[in-house]
């Protein structure tokens, strides 16, 4: 089993600080937020961001079976397999934990960082936390661009011969017992086998970080040509004249695309600018009931779409679905905790529907 690593002064603090506990409770505590967080993925990121930014939406969630699964293995293993721990009477201290959790992760989980800064909606969602949680995954989601991006050096494309670590017996040597002989041939086929073993391994990893590299060399030319060339494919027209409301979710949508490593290019906040996105104030409503149907429809059909983590693309499956203009904002709005008249500038709008296309289509 491995050791469980010293307890951060920081979350002793807020455990202490949240519940006026420093002994074995907060001990146990904190390993289950170690353990829930060394093997976490995306539903498991999706629980934790529900369990931090409650709404009325149940974290173990409406309709996805695996969630629910999700959701009690997350409560078990983050109280620390506290048999007396009950979620219902502990719900404060269960946000407090997920967002220990998520702390914890944002440094090194595309996914969790993603999913805290769209949760978190630009700040609309600002639930009482004893971390600056929203903060730590926007500088997270740089660092880990700056570090998924980085070229590889040469010295990490380079390979060395193993050494076949093997000597013939001097006994076999002074022998012409065939025993003997199939023993060093046996044991000369194991060391050779090992080798090889050795140097597969490493054209492997030397190989994954050339797929690596050409992926992200497409993924910066792809988006170069659709930035000089100033043209929607989908809409089949120049930038300049998709209407306002329609532009953040259509180009986004389309630089979302082109992204093959999460969490993308530091520089998209920069292209969806360049791309004509102003800081122009825009109401949600607007910007969702100018798409089409079919449109919002098939960016939408993914069982992570969520009203609480992904609340764009939740708001284009409920008009999709309802198919009109109007009934889909007020259930919308009960879901999400968001008011209908809710509105950002359009470049943090567009900004918001990307990482949501990222944590939903692009594996971090």
């Amino acid at each position: 089993m491995a050791k469980v690593p010293e307890m951060t002064a920081d979350f002793a603090r807020w455990y202490s600080e949240s519940f006026m506990d420093e002994g074995a409770k907060r001990d146990l505590r904190w390993k289950g937020v170690v353990a829930i967080t060394t093997k976490a993925d995306h539903l498991t990121a999706e629980v934790l961001a529900r369990l931090a930014f409650p709404t009325a939406v149940s974290a173990a969630g409406r309709k996805n079976e695996k969630l629910s699964e999700t959701y009690s293995k997350v409560v078990s293993t983050i109280s620390g397999g506290d048999g007396t721990f009950d979620p219902a009477q502990s719900a404060r201290e269960l946000q407090i934990l997920a967002s220990a959790a998520l702390f914890r992760l944002v440094g090194n989980s595309p996914d969790a960082a993603l999913i805290v800064t769209t949760t978190s909606f630009g700040g609309n969602r600002a639930p009482e936390l004893p971390m600056d949680l929203t903060g730590k995954a926007e500088r997270a989601l740089v660092e880990l661009s700056e570090r998924k991006h980085a070229r590889a050096k040469i010295d990490e494309i380079k390979s060395s011969a193993p050494k076949v670590e093997f000597s013939i017996a001097a006994e076999a040597l002074q022998s012409m017992d065939p025993s003997q002989w199939k023993e060093q041939i046996d044991g000369l086929w194991d060391a050779t086998t090992e080798a090889i073993a050795l140097v597969i391994e490493e054209q492997n990893r030397i190989t994954s970080l050339l797929h690596k590299q050409i992926l992200l060399d497409e993924e910066e030319l792809q988006m170069l040509w659709w930035l000089l060339g100033g043209f929607s494919r989908h809409l089949n027209k120049p930038f300049s004249e998709i209407e306002t409301a329609l532009k953040p979710m259509m180009l986004a949508f389309e630089l979302g695309e082109m992204t093959a490593v999460s969490p993308g290019p530091i520089s998209i906040r920069a292209m969806l600018a360049r791309s004509g996105i102003g800081a122009e104030k825009l109401k949600i409503v607007d910007a969702v009931n100018s798409s089409g149907v079919e449109w919002a429809k098939s960016v939408s059909n993914s069982p992570l779409v969520s009203p609480v983590t992904t609340p764009l693309h939740f708001a284009l499956e409920q008009r999709a679905e309802l198919g009109s203009t109007e009934t889909w904002q007020s259930g919308w709005s009960g879901l999400t905790g968001l008011a209908m008249d809710t509105e950002m500038p359009a470049i943090k709008l567009a900004e918001l529907f990307y990482r949501e296309h990222l944590f939903i289509n692009v594996n971090g």
